[in-house]
């Protein structure tokens, strides 16, 4: 079920980081480059900075929750100091998604006017892709290391979604 939960929402985090987040800049609702034509630059910079972002930010984070699963599900972690050591490996694995934005925002991104926006977007997706996928999705003892898991987990039990 953790497993089939995690592929759901890394399909929903997809959805949202290359078909909606492209639209809304597409539609220049977000950012219009400063330029003779600005239709033509923002599709430019949409389908090659935007994209490639794009892809490095959702790589990591998806890497990251993947690995972070494999490792949870793996644990042999019963005491409760021993589970607490795992939250420093989750911080760890939570921090590599966030440094991927700056390598995103930083250098794969030409735009200087466009990093506020992206900075936005690229956190909400890691919150989608890495804390929402691990907080509703980790096994075992450790379902409850991420931060925010217990109140996300009560909060699905109710809605008759977690298990």
């Amino acid at each position: 079920m953790e497993l089939f939960r995690i592929i759901v929402i890394i399909f929903i985090g997809a959805i949202l980081m290359f078909g909606i987040q492209p639209l809304l800049f597409r539609q220049g609702l977000i950012w219009t480059p400063n330029v003779q034509d600005p239709r033509g630059a923002l599709e430019l910079w949409v389908s090659g900075d935007y994209t490639i972002a794009a892809f490095c930010v959702f790589g990591v984070s998806v890497i990251c929750t993947f690995i972070w699963y494999f490792m949870a599900s793996k644990s042999q972690a019963h005491r409760p100091d021993e589970i607490s050591k795992w939250r420093l490996w989750w911080a760890i694995m939570g921090l590599i998604p966030l440094m991927s934005i700056v390598v995103a925002i930083g250098v794969l991104n030409t735009q200087a006017a466009a990093r506020l926006s992206l900075t936005f977007f690229f956190v909400i997706d890691v919150l989608i892709l890495f804390w929402l996928t691990t907080a509703s999705s980790t096994p075992g003892l450790l379902m409850y290391t991420p931060p925010l898991a217990p109140q996300l987990r009560n909060f699905l039990s109710k809605l008759g979604v977690n298990e």
